[in-house]
């Protein structure tokens, strides 16, 4: 079998490695497939889908719900939505970083309460920027920040439960650049936290309970591909690697998008599936780079947008683009990858590869543009949008599966 940085030329994806018992097969929507078992390890090595086909999920022709006015009253203005859940029965919690708040809505987007805000007191956010939230079972709500260990959790009506900063998580006891925090939260409650990975390379990931407890220790993992992990120096390196530790199922993904492979982690640290997809690595082009230099930099002052580019272009390039953008799970334990568009190479819509809960491709899902999800539920989607004027609102889409 011939792998090129560990991706598959297609007449090979497929082919049987010596010494390993393997089996090739059709997945469930008639994708070709390999599984196989090293070492104890379940390795699935799949096919790519055929060039412009679709998986037969669908969003339903406009959404249930749209929250979000551009005039109106506050609860229905939004300056920074980080977030937003969907409780058992139907109610809408959206996270908005700008007041420090979570607002609930009913399953008809009329606002019933705000929960948080800023301050120190039981029951509010501090000042540093608020990341993340998932529902607990029960209904509980968790909320965490980027970079900072505190976690916050509400009941399922809007009870201040306790807020917190986990032992685990080294806070003050290490470097800032060190510590353990919160990343995401698997659908069984657990919480998923690492160490910076701009910063601290290899970084150790754990599993802790939601009171902040270990559960299980991941091992240590690849960070972001960087130029200098000096503070002090922040050239970028372009077109770089980016690592990526979420939950899926019963596992925990802890992957860089240098190939198009994933390495699902049990919670005692064993390696419990390889999974892979069929991809073609390409160099980064002059162009490409000139592209992508043009869209890191964005708007602002023109003699601060030459030194950017001055300084982009004396960073080095990566040997290969990114294999995907950004990857995900959803409840009922499908692995959700979005593929990578190259600046300037961008189409309509995010083309993303549904992987079903064995690690076979089932097919490519085609989101809407402009919508960035939030959750994925067993039949929607709930999602926030943007339009022309920078205001934010958060849709429910019916999802057909």
């Amino acid at each position: 079998m011939r792998i090129i940085e560990g991706c598959f030329v297609v007449a090979a994806v497929l082919a049987p490695m010596a010494g390993a018992a393997s089996q090739e097969t059709v997945g469930p929507t008639g994708i070709r497939v390999l599984i196989r078992d090293s070492a104890g390890i379940r390795i699935i090595e799949n096919a790519r889908p055929p060039e412009g086909s679709r998986l037969d999920w669908r969003l339903g022709p406009e959404p249930l719900v749209s929250i979000g006015q551009m005039d109106g009253e506050e609860p229905y203005l939004f300056g920074d939505i980080f977030d937003g859940v969907v409780l058992s029965d139907g109610r809408i919690v959206i996270g908005d970083d700008g007041p420090k708040e979570l607002r609930v809505f009913d399953r008809n987007g009329n606002h019933l309460e705000t929960w948080g805000g800023r301050g120190e007191g039981p029951g509010e956010f501090s000042p540093n920027q608020l990341w993340g939230m998932a529902s607990l079972p029960g209904d509980s709500i968790i909320v965490w920040h980027f970079g900072y260990p505190e976690l916050i959790v509400f009941g399922p009506d809007g009870e201040f439960l306790r807020r917190f900063i986990p032992e685990r998580s080294l806070w003050d006891k290490v470097s800032r650049r060190e510590h353990f925090w919160p990343l995401a939260v698997s659908r069984d409650g657990l919480i998923l936290a690492g160490q910076d990975i701009l910063y601290v390379h290899p970084g150790t990931v754990e599993v802790w309970d939601a009171g902040g407890g270990l559960r299980g220790s991941l091992g240590k993992h690849p960070g972001q591909e960087v130029h200098s992990r000096d503070p002090d120096d922040n050239t970028p390196l372009n077109f770089a690697r980016y690592a990526f530790r979420k939950p899926w199922g019963d596992l925990f993904v802890i992957n860089t998008n240098h190939r198009y492979e994933f390495r699902a982690f049990a919670l005692d640290g064993s390696l419990a599936r390889i999974v892979r997809r069929e991809h073609e690595q390409r160099k980064p082009t002059r162009a490409l780079v000139e592209a992508h230099i043009e869209s890191r930099i964005g708007p602002g002052d023109e003699d601060w947008r030459v030194r950017s580019r001055k300084r982009y272009r004396s960073a080095p390039v990566a040997e290969h683009l990114p294999a995907f953008a950004y990857v995900r799970s959803d409840p009922l334990g499908h692995l959700w990858v979005y593929e990578y568009e190259a600046p300037g190479e961008e189409e309509p819509g995010t083309l993303v590869t549904i992987f079903d809960p064995e690690g076979r491709v089932l097919g490519f899902f085609e989101i809407p543009e402009g919508m960035r999800i939030l959750e994925i539920g067993a039949d929607y989607i709930l999602a926030r949008t943007e339009n022309d004027l920078g205001v934010h609102s958060v849709q429910l889409w019916p999802l057909e599966r």
